[in-house]
């Protein structure tokens, strides 16, 4: 029987906080594959009297989104609200990178909001791919985010929606085309060893080698102090865990201290505010 993972993150939304996920946000939406300090040494890059910190500077302001609706005091539709997916996907990469104990922590070299083709639009598909190795197998993070301040419990997200975290985990689990169709896409924009090891992960899923691998379906659903409740929060992936035998679950609430809505704007305007320094 696999280990399955549930447990709440209790989150203290301040100024501090609001800072970090902040700088942690817009880093990871400019990242590159590239060097800048390297690339500026080049002779093309000298003979025309440019430096890599002001390519990096218009890279980084042109990665994140601006809010026409925000900017002008209205509260975006949840369907369309970047920040508001956003913010959950990178708590999603947080958790899995670095609230973990540290030897069950996974590499994430694939994340949704740093590859997604635009920066306005939420991205389709798995929101993390990553990978550890325990007792000699491979590991595959499969993760997922979802934010909901509804009052219900679980909120729709979680189970009822069509594109439920329940049902599109499950549709993973039990498509293994599906599962290979994403991880060949994603493979192919990765390089190194990070490319080798999920790679390898896709070989296993694609020749049956069972014993070789497991996937970690790891969710993460943002809450707030006015509607979390965290048992019944984590609905079917509970209640009916074992759908995801011989697999793992690894599910985590994050609940803020504050409201979701209160938290994603304080959230929208300090990126703002550090992108146009």
């Amino acid at each position: 029987m696999s280990k399955h993972n549930f447990q709440k993150l209790d989150v203290t939304v301040n100024d501090e906080y609001i800072e970090r996920i902040s700088n942690l946000y817009i880093k990871q939406r400019s990242e590159t594959k590239f060097d800048y300090n390297s690339i500026e040494k080049s002779l093309l890059f000298q003979s025309h009297g440019f430096n890599g910190e002001q390519l990096e500077k218009i890279i980084t302001r042109n990665s994140v989104a601006k809010d026409i609706n925000r900017d002008a005091g209205k509260t975006p539709a949840v369907i369309n609200d970047i920040y508001r997916s956003d913010l959950g996907e990178m708590l999603l990469t947080s958790f899995f990178e670095k609230k973990l104990p540290e030897k069950e922590r996974f590499k994430i070299p694939y994340k949704n909001i740093t590859n997604r083709e635009l920066a306005q639009l939420p991205g389709r598909g798995i929101d993390a791919v990553g990978y550890r190795l325990i007792n000699d197998k491979i590991e595959l993070l499969i993760g997922e985010a979802k934010v909901s301040h509804q009052v219900k419990n679980p909120p729709d997200v979680v189970d009822y929606t069509k594109d439920s975290m329940h049902t599109t985990q499950l549709k993973f689990k039990n498509n293994k085309q599906e599962l290979l169709n994403k991880l060949s896409d994603y493979t192919r924009k990765l390089s190194g060893e990070d490319a080798t090891k999920i790679g390898i992960a896709l070989l296993l899923i694609e020749f049956d080698k069972n014993d070789k691998y497991d996937l970690v379906f790891g969710c993460a659903l943002i809450r707030d102090i006015n509607c979390v409740k965290v048992d019944d929060d984590y609905g079917k992936f509970f209640t009916q865990k074992t759908d995801f035998d011989p697999h793992q679950i690894s599910f985590c609430i994050v609940n803020f201290n504050q409201s979701i809505e209160n938290t994603v704007d304080l959230f929208y305007n300090k990126v703002q505010e550090i992108c146009s320094k």
